[in-house]
């Protein structure tokens, strides 16, 4: 079935804006189109959206398991909804200011990610996004073999290594849709890499972040109250720009898990 839908791509790499969808009564079919569009171009801008929390999470459980976060404040109305706020008061964003992948630091990692704009500052406050796959691609033949027998710790910053703050995962993973290969570590969350010297660990891992955040691999994408975002975690890195002090910005995000053999 055809679907009104308007596909406009963001960036030659990654990312498109889409406009007619309507996430609040959205059935399984246009869901899997949806999924389609995502898992071709990585992150999905859809505008003008108005999700209760229950439809939010109903959607998460289309691409994986919600996750319930071990360690940040959930919004009231529902555990695995993640209050994403900054105050006018306040000078550091939500997270961080560091590239990353939502929730690499357990196995298995996130999938997909659903970001709800609430309250948006009128300028500012966008967020970039890299495509891994890209970064993986424009590596030389020699270093893409090299990185295929490493693995990389991945653990939460500033905690304690638990189960349920560290990982290891291989430093290029497979994409179980696609079956492309993306770089799969990040400044946030990745620590080392076990198999090489703590030396060598460091040198290849300061070397993968940069790589893999080039501004060509790059698509910026800016707010709009009600806009929903979805990102493939597993093919993308993201950066909150903090470009909006005074004004307060607020939204909620749903992670979800991956679940074997499920894209």
């Amino acid at each position: 079935m055809t679907r009104p839908w308007t596909v406009t791509p963001l960036a030659p790499t990654l990312g498109a804006r889409v406009e007619g969808v309507d996430l609040a009564t959205a059935g399984p079919g246009e869901l899997d189109a949806l999924a389609d569009l995502l898992y071709e171009y990585l992150v999905v801008a859809l505008p003008d959206q108005n999700l209760t929390t229950e439809r939010h999470v109903e959607i998460g459980h289309r691409f994986g398991e919600p996750l319930i976060h071990p360690f940040l404040e959930a919004v009231p109305e529902h555990p695995a909804i993640l209050r994403v706020l900054k105050e006018p008061h306040e000078r550091e964003t939500f997270g961080g200011e560091f590239w990353h992948a939502d929730i690499t630091f357990i196995d298995p990692p996130s999938s997909v990610s659903i970001l709800h704009g609430i309250e948006i500052p009128e300028l500012g406050g966008d967020t970039l996004f890299a495509s891994q796959f890209a970064a993986h691609d424009a590596l030389s033949e020699p270093m893409q073999s090299m990185l295929e027998g490493l693995t990389a710790v991945h653990a939460y910053p500033d905690m304690a290594e638990s189960p349920a703050s560290v990982a290891v995962h291989p430093v290029v993973r497979q994409h179980p849709v696609s079956g492309r290969k993306a770089v799969f570590v990040n400044p946030a969350f990745s620590v080392r890499i076990p198999e090489l010297t703590s030396e060598e660990s460091r040198a290849l891992l300061d070397y993968l972040f940069t790589h893999s955040c080039r501004p060509e691999f790059q698509a910026r994408i800016s707010w709009t109250p009600g806009q929903v975002l979805l990102w493939d975690n597993r093919a993308v890195q993201h950066y909150a720009v903090n470009d909006y002090h005074g004004v307060r910005r607020r939204l909620q995000r749903v992670t979800v898990m991956e679940r074997p053999g499920f894209g």
